[in-house]
């Protein structure tokens, strides 16, 4: 790696002579390192790659964001040098994405952009007591899509008089997944905490030579035949969608009560939460809007991998879900059991190459021979321990249900799903958000549906939750 790791750059000098309260400038923090590629893209990449082009600056509701407030006093200038040093030693900082070829390169420097914000000592304070909720000013840093050539990276500093007191963060999702949250996180911290750099990891150039082994070749191709061959046997339907223009949906549901039904059956059945809602989700869709469903496409993370661990980059893949069939008069919580059993098979089957998953799946779909494939379920969930003990919360349920509300909030003109559900969490709050196509679903039967869903998780909870303590 060149030396040396940081340098000043000429857009770091402050924009106007002295900042106050409220202000904002906008600086730009050049990385430098080795140059490396062309290279083709991860298989998480190639996952993403449909997507993000198509969307092109629509793309920004994808980005990955968070806050992250500091202990102790380390001035603007100092952060600058600190967070440079670290940023140059993960390749991933310095990508430019080449839309005509598809692959990626790492180039010898890169600027990323950083907002540096001077706020009240007593807002400051307020920040870190609501660090679990995003800052205006992260989800604002978000708010633009990001450039196939541009850094994928953008930061705000936060200070009280040149002390930084907390970090911005915004990625793109082309380079990054919501799994890049923990490792990055840890990094961003010791690097400006001043613990120094700690081990990065798997780095993105490495990660490609990996994937692109004879082995993992292999080890991909043959589950994606396997899952072509799934997808073959399966009843016929819509096969694969490309993003498409038309009318999707948004719809949400914000529900403690679910949380708490969620959290109770996960710990009485040995089911993960995703599981349960996987599982609650499919038998509502196939009892109130699809009754011949029997797939669904998960997204999964790849980060149990053991060289995965400490990767900041984009580990995201596809996983085909197929559905155990449902006994009308069976218990439900059979049916979540055998449906998480299937996604944790689904979860371990996942990294593949996307791209050429997809380009097969697409010609099978032209040819009529895939299932319907445009059914999906992400959890989104950043912090999975919110939901620890409300297990006990199980006499309020009933109560809880008062809280809950369920609306259309909006609507987009591309997708590529009949329907998108993602599972998030808001403190101790369960929140699905689902994006319906509405040429296939109506905004009315989606709330009918979530409410069907919530409605399921309870009266479920309420039965098997006799014999918690």
């Amino acid at each position: 790696m060149s030396a040396p790791l940081f340098k000043a750059h000429p857009a770091d000098r402050p924009m106007r002579g002295t900042m106050g309260v409220g202000d904002s400038e906008l600086r730009s923090l050049l990385i430098q390192g080795s140059d490396g590629g062309p290279m083709p893209l991860t298989w998480g990449q190639g996952n993403m790659w449909d997507s993000m082009t198509a969307l092109g600056s629509e793309s920004e509701r994808l980005n990955v964001s968070w806050s992250i407030p500091l202990k102790g006093g380390v001035a603007v200038t100092e952060a600058f040098d600190r967070i440079g040093r670290l940023l140059s030693c993960l390749d991933i900082f310095r990508v430019s994405f080449d839309a005509e070829r598809v692959e990626q390169a790492f180039r010898s420097d890169a600027g990323i952009e950083v907002r540096v914000t001077e706020v009240a000592a007593d807002a400051a304070s307020a920040r870190r007591e609501v660090n679990t909720r995003k800052d205006p000013a992260c989800v604002d840093l978000a708010s633009k899509a990001f450039g196939m050539r541009e850094s994928p990276l953008r930061l705000g500093l936060q200070h009280v008089r040149g002390i930084v007191m907390q970090i911005d963060v915004a990625m793109s999702h082309l380079g990054f997944d919501g799994g890049s949250y923990r490792p990055l996180d840890r990094l961003l911290r010791d690097a400006v905490e001043g613990r120094g750099i700690s081990a990065v990891g798997m780095q993105t150039e490495e990660l490609v030579e990996y994937e692109q082994s004879a082995d993992q070749v292999r080890r991909s191709d043959a589950v994606i035949n396997g899952w072509l061959a799934a997808s073959s046997r399966l009843p016929p339907g819509r096969g694969l969608m490309a993003m498409t223009p038309g009318r999707y949906s948004v719809t949400i549901l914000r529900s403690r009560a679910a949380a708490v039904a969620v959290q109770a059956l996960a710990v009485r059945h040995g089911v993960s939460a995703s599981g349960i809602v996987v599982s609650a989700l499919t038998e509502v869709i196939r009892r109130h809007l699809y009754s011949e469903l029997s797939a669904l496409l998960v997204v999964c993370s790849n980060r149990s991998h053991p060289r995965l661990t400490d990767f900041v980059g984009q580990t995201i893949g596809n996983g085909l879900l197929v559905l155990p069939s449902r006994d009308p008069g069976g218990r439900f919580v059979d049916y979540a059991k055998e449906t998480y059993a299937r996604t944790l098979l689904t979860y371990s089957r996942a990294r593949y190459d996307c791209l050429k998953w997809r380009d097969a799946l697409t010609d099978l779909t032209a040819r009529g021979l895939a299932t319907d494939l445009t059914y999906y379920f992400n959890d989104v969930r950043s912090d999975r321990g919110t939901w620890s003990g409300l297990e006990r919360r199980l006499p309020d349920l009933k109560g809880l249900l008062e809280e809950t509300s369920v609306a259309t909030v909006g609507r987009r003109d591309l997708g590529d799903a009949t329907l998108f559900a993602d599972l998030g969490s808001h403190g101790q709050e369960l929140t699905l958000q689902v994006v319906c196509d509405d040429t296939r679903i109506s905004s009315s039967d989606v709330v009918s549906v979530l409410t069907a869903f919530e409605n399921l998780l309870v009266i479920e909870a309420l039965e098997s939750g006799t014999h918690l303590t």
